[in-house]
């Protein structure tokens, strides 16, 4: 039935349920099915519930004395990964945190507003990130004290604050 409305080339995939695993040593082995029935094992998980995984930075982009990193982990089922959230994870032989993979809203790296990019952005000129100031960010010299969120205009964080009241508002959205 699926195959008839789709096309004959539609293959059905199931969902997965990633997680961001956090400071695993740089040196654990997470690419195969191998090792990821090691670290289910290790971390009491159902055999075969990790489907995929992969390093958020690649290991070329990592600055040589680089010890830990984060990867993403995608499981078959729900409750295995939120398992995983409670109870972290044994990789390399280290209980590592994990939590829920949050995909931000688009902010435009331009003007700083949400709900669209740099490429698509109409403003006239750059608004710092840091200060709210019409400069781009990475030319920046001020200081802590002087940051100013150019998104809900409150002093004391940048655009780019994990805390700014309006990304959280986003987030929730």
């Amino acid at each position: 039935m699926f195959a008839k409305d789709w096309g004959h080339n539609a293959v059905a995939q199931p969902s997965h349920h990633e997680v961001i695993a956090e400071f695993i040593p740089t040196s654990a082995d997470i690419d195969s099915p191998w090792a990821w029935d090691t670290i289910t094992d290790d971390s009491k998980l159902p055999k075969n519930s990790i489907v995929a995984a992969r390093w958020i930075r690649k290991p070329e982009q990592r600055k040589p004395q680089q010890k830990v990193a984060h990867a993403i982990f995608a499981f078959t089922d729900r409750h295995i990964a939120n398992r995983a959230i409670r109870e972290g994870m044994v990789i390399s032989q280290k209980l590592v945190s994990v939590r829920r993979e949050e995909k931000d809203p688009q902010r435009c790296m331009k003007c700083q507003q949400y709900g669209h990019i740099a490429k698509e952005c109409k403003a006239a000129t750059d608004i710092c990130g840091r200060c709210d100031q019409t400069h781009p960010t990475q030319t920046c010299t001020a200081s802590p004290e002087a940051f100013y969120c150019a998104v809900c205009k409150t002093k004391g964080h940048t655009a780019a604050d994990r805390a700014c009241p309006t990304l959280l508002r986003r987030i929730r959205e």
